[in-house]
């Protein structure tokens, strides 16, 4: 096997890999992850150990934009995932300072809301 075929085969496996971890971005299934970033590290350290000069990249070209393209796919997906996180956050930390149910001296309020999101319109 040439040292391009080596490469053009790890990098199918960073493919795959890539294809799971957005599947498991859309699915939130935020243990799957960890796994995954794992893999996909131990291929990379692999794919940096080969040199340029024994590999033929006009070979790599279409497949490493089809990575690129998935990275920066998984890159959007995580950002959203976490821009709803802190925005739930927001929410839950909001909600927690103002709808309290007791007063404080100890007695019961039923004049606020106890909601964690306001649903009226």
């Amino acid at each position: 096997m040439t040292k391009t075929d080596q490469v053009l085969a790890e990098m199918e496996k960073l493919k795959a890999l890539l294809e799971k971890e957005k599947q498991v971005l859309i699915s939130n299934d935020g243990t799957r992850l960890i796994g995954l970033i794992q893999q996909k590290e131990d291929v990379m350290l692999k794919l940096a150990a080969f040199d340029q000069k024994n590999v033929e990249m006009n070979k790599l070209d279409v497949l490493s934009r089809e990575i690129k393209q998935l990275q920066e796919t998984n890159l959007t997906l995580t950002e959203q995932s976490m821009q709803f996180t802190e925005t739930m956050l927001n929410y839950i930390k909001k909600a927690a300072n103002t709808n309290k149910t007791y007063s404080k001296k100890g007695t019961y309020d039923r004049s606020k809301k106890s909601a964690l999101l306001d649903q009226s319109l």
